[in-house]
């Protein structure tokens, strides 16, 4: 018998520890819309490695890569890994280390143009040319809003956004340029594998039901509102171990996915799509009732292991064979028991029920 939603969303609302709680900084990401600042776009064929389009003109822009950044947007992040943008962000910032606070401050025009000229002639350019303002260029004219955001910038962060869910990408540099969602650091952080596959696990599905009467008219991916996500770890190390070491085959394979010019194939799909469920799984016992077919656990915990090779190494065929190798593995292991998950969860989970075998 199913359990009704609002019985589960209940249960979650129970749940004491918070997102929040665990969060050394929650944080939005920077306003972009200032004229003088440029979201660039690689180049189709060729050019060098300071070569770029400015978004809505056709004519090259040559800038110093040293202050271009990668920019995500709910369009190119999605569950695990960021999907390749092929937009840049310029940021003429510069760690501050004077004080004992990490800071990003804008860096003067003066200083701009003798360590990066190109982006010095561009920015006043661009302020002559279509803004029409002659004046010299002052250190205003190119700053931006966001500073929670710099204070974090170049640190390790979750990265969520909005899609057809709401959906984290871990963003293992810190050097990503985002407006629309948020950033989250960690005060543990070993736990960003556990919460990045937490926030993209069915959990995340409920939380709009979870923050409805507290809303008002902010997105799901509010600082305010994210803060309020409802966390609860494994009584065991093994399981939280399991979710980490599927995380960087889902990372892995999402990437993958992006990678592919022509069309992902049926196959890394399933595979992907295969792994996603195994996570979700080990989520929501972890939330509900830690009653995971012991046969089933047995088979993760047997061929379940962190990846002995580097999992952003060139070779990938091989680490997809070893991927599809493990599948196979806990296929063979589980089917003779008939792995179940036994939880009379709704259909909004999108998850087997208990009388469908795994």
């Amino acid at each position: 018998m199913f359990v009704k939603q609002n019985k589960i969303v209940e249960q979650i609302c129970e749940i004491p520890v918070t997102l929040g709680d665990i969060s050394e900084s929650i944080f939005g990401g920077i306003n972009t819309q200032n004229g003088l600042l440029h979201r660039l776009a690689l180049p189709e064929e060729g050019g060098s490695d300071s070569y770029y389009l400015c978004e809505g003109l056709c004519s090259p822009v040559f800038i110093e890569p040293e202050i271009i950044y990668p920019y995500v947007s709910g369009a190119f992040s999605e569950k695990f890994a960021f999907r390749p943008s092929p937009y840049r962000f310029m940021l003429p910032y510069e760690l501050s280390t004077a004080g004992k606070k990490k800071e990003y401050n804008v860096i003067p025009p003066e200083e701009l143009k003798t360590k990066f000229p190109m982006a010095y002639g561009r920015i006043l350019e661009f302020k002559r040319k279509f803004l029409h303002d002659t004046t010299p260029l002052v250190s205003a004219d190119y700053s931006i809003k966001g500073r929670k955001f710099l204070e974090y910038f170049n640190t390790p962060k979750i990265i969520a956004t909005e899609g057809y869910h709401l959906q984290a990408a871990y963003d293992a540099e810190g050097n990503h340029v985002f407006e629309n969602g948020c950033g989250i650091v960690l005060k543990d952080p070993g736990r960003y594998a556990y919460i990045t596959a937490v926030l993209n696990s069915p959990i995340a599905r409920l939380f709009p039901s979870i923050c409805k009467s507290k809303m008002a008219y902010s997105s799901y991916t509010a600082p305010a509102m994210i803060k309020r996500f409802p966390i609860v770890f494994p009584d065991n190390r093994l399981t939280e171990d399991l979710i980490d070491t599927i995380s960087s085959y889902l990372a892995f394979l999402n990437r993958e996915k992006y990678a592919r010019d022509y069309g992902v194939p049926d196959w890394l799909r399933e595979l992907t799509s295969f792994y996603e469920q195994i996570s979700s799984l080990l989520v929501l016992d972890t939330y509900f009732v830690n009653d995971l077919d012991p046969g089933l656990l047995n088979a993760l915990e047997e061929n379940i292991h962190p990846y002995a090779g580097d999992m952003n190494s060139e070779d990938s065929d091989s680490i997809l064979n070893a991927l599809y190798y493990i599948k196979q593995q806990i296929l063979e292991a589980s089917s003779s028991e008939k792995c179940k998950f036994n939880l009379g969860l709704p259909e909004i989970l999108n998850l087997p029920s208990s009388s469908e075998e795994f």
